[in-house]
């Protein structure tokens, strides 16, 4: 695990534009693709745009990039809350990528469980397995309760153990989503976490330094062990934890 330390987001953000950029063209050049799984919220918002600008944009060659989500709300794709319609907007709109290279979650449809089988089998495809997708790079945040996708503490997904995506109905609106579970989650080769706030230093101090509690701090769950972990965090979330790089 590694943790660096930025005085704000838009410093974050430039530097995991750069870690992004280097992680895709280190999987082109060895797979031929870069398989790329994305968040929602605000955090990584500035992350995305940055994605669409130079001088990162030409660095990647869209035409072999695979979008993905980690987690989705269960709202139409227009709808602001959805995380796929953010980063259609500030991001894969604004770059040279097939549609067919972007693969949205599926979480408006009425039939939530099928929903995630099919998304589940839409990974395995492009993947060439029927076993569990090895990303080269999901990049996920931390809620202030410690909330990684949309693993929330105490809630049975964070036990799965064969479903890849399944749905959940959760403390924060809008509830009803799906998630990647911690199978999936822990087949990633790199994890970028971006996080910043004052409001999640407690968390970020029990998920770095804590004993293992994931079932209170998911974030936690997320420990692929044959993958490398990266957290990008601010001042102010760091004000508690002492492992600096």
């Amino acid at each position: 695990m590694h943790i660096a330390i930025y005085p704000d987001l838009d410093t974050i953000s430039q530097h995991a534009a750069a870690c992004i950029t280097r992680i895709a063209r280190e999987a082109i050049a060895t797979r031929g693709r870069f398989t790329f799984a994305l968040s929602g919220g605000n955090t990584p918002k500035k992350l995305y745009s940055l994605l669409a600008s130079e001088p990162y944009t030409s660095q990647i060659d869209w035409q072999l990039v695979h979008i993905f989500w980690s987690d989705e709300r269960c709202v139409p794709p227009g709808d602001p809350e959805s995380n796929y319609h953010m980063a259609q907007e500030v991001l894969l709109s604004r770059v040279s990528i097939a549609v067919a290279q972007v693969h949205r979650m599926p979480a408006d449809r009425d039939d939530r469980d099928a929903a995630s089988l099919d998304y589940t089998r839409e990974m395995q495809r492009v993947f060439g397995t029927n076993g569990i997708p090895e990303f080269d790079l999901l990049q996920l945040g931390m809620g202030p309760e410690g909330h990684t996708a949309s693993l929330f503490p105490h809630q049975p997904s964070l036990h799965e153990t064969q479903r890849l995506v399944m749905p959940v109905s959760v403390p924060k609106p809008p509830p009803d989503r799906l998630t990647f579970t911690p199978p999936i989650l822990n087949a990633a080769r790199n994890v970028l976490f971006l996080a910043t706030g004052a409001d999640k230093v407690d968390a970020l101090r029990a998920v770095i330094e804590g004993p293992p509690n994931p079932d209170e701090y998911p974030a936690q769950i997320v420990r692929p062990p044959n993958g490398e972990v990266t957290w990008m965090v601010d001042s102010a979330i760091a004000q508690k934890i002492h492992v600096q790089s």
